[in-house]
């Protein structure tokens, strides 16, 4: 059984008011990911999104709230780790530092803060910005893994300005280690297995295989990393996948393969930031060792739907657990294309 790129196209039919009030059919496809099989509704709306506002004051309002992840107040309020798991409390990498989050999200889980600014626009992240704050996540996944033998999950994660979620201006990663998956990673794993043992070989590389066959989404190959849009957004606008083609885990993660990472990373940056976006989510979801996974993120672009300030999620995704996508990936991705050239070969 091979890759399945299956969508099923529908209609809605409505006496229009933009056209006279005549029949008129409104198109969507409901698409089901090619791993998981979770399905995905799919629009094709004419949205732009809002105007970005600006941020000065956002901005000021939350150094008045004295941050803790600034420098004069990281080492005071941050909390630390017990000396038998990390010497110190805290690990630090450069202009880097990792310490325990108070939000307990997992046995193990840990808030990175990377650089002293406490305010750095979307499109001026570069690799060598991220890179120390990726060195102590992994640092931290490294520990945690030699610490604990039951953990078998382990994620990192950003929330980047409001919109994503994220109730802090300063830029930083969330680290979660744990026994229990998340539901998004336990069903990537089953289904992993499942294909691993049906067919004798990874979803994974059948999957680059089958995009690369295609040709209507992916993206470019840096190092061992292989870059698409996803079939199956789980956003409003769609997302980009990453996957790395031969690390099994983030206890495995090394510097080419992390290197690559932040070059797309970057990239996929800057093209939200040319189109006028500027949040956004990342993840990337790794399990222990195993033969049939392979460790994969997802970006994620977040959005205000209109000036009165409502949020890209509702009951469809928050309660029926059900993305839908106002734009196909398949109609941006000449444009994503092109700023992953620029960013890498200019």
């Amino acid at each position: 059984m091979g890759i399945s790129f299956k969508k099923i196209k529908d209609v809605m039919r409505l006496k229009n008011p933009l056209k006279g009030f005549s029949m008129d059919e409104i198109p969507f496809e409901i698409r089901y990911d090619s791993l998981t099989e979770q399905t995905t509704r799919v629009f094709d709306l004419p949205y732009r999104p809002v105007a970005r506002p600006d941020f000065s004051e956002l901005i000021r309002k939350s150094k008045e709230m004295n941050c803790p992840f600034c420098p004069e107040s990281i080492e005071k309020v941050t909390p630390l780790y017990s000396e038998e798991i990390i010497q110190g409390g805290r690990i630090h990498v450069g202009g880097a530092v990792l310490f325990p989050n108070l939000l307990p999200l997992d046995r193990y889980a840990g808030v990175c803060i990377f650089g002293s600014d406490h305010f750095i626009a979307l499109g001026d992240f570069t690799p060598d910005i991220m890179r120390d704050g990726f060195i102590a996540a992994r640092t931290f996944v490294d520990i945690i893994a030699r610490h604990d033998p039951d953990v078998h999950f382990f994620s990192i994660n950003w929330n980047y300005m409001p919109p994503s979620g994220s109730s802090m201006i300063h830029p930083h990663l969330q680290v979660n280690c744990g026994q229990i998956p998340t539901y998004q990673s336990r069903l990537q794993m089953e289904r992993s297995h499942d294909y691993f043992v049906r067919n004798g070989t990874t979803f994974w590389e059948a999957y680059v295989d089958a995009e690369k066959k295609s040709g209507e989404r992916d993206l470019i190959e840096i190092g061992p990393t292989f870059w698409t849009m996803s079939f199956a957004p789980q956003g409003a606008l769609p997302d980009i996948w990453c996957i790395f083609r031969k690390c099994r885990s983030l206890v495995e993660w090394k510097d080419e393969e992390q290197d690559a990472f932040l070059q797309g990373l970057g990239a996929s940056l800057r093209y939200f930031d040319q189109e006028g976006l500027y949040s956004f989510n990342v993840s990337i979801f790794s399990g222990r060792e195993n033969d049939h996974y392979r460790v994969n993120a997802r970006i994620t672009p977040r959005l205000l739907l209109r000036e009165i300030g409502n949020s890209d999620q509702t009951y469809y995704q928050v309660l029926h657990r059900e993305p839908s996508s106002i734009r196909p990936p398949e109609s941006v991705r000449e444009k994503v294309l092109a700023v992953f050239k620029k960013s890498l070969f200019c």
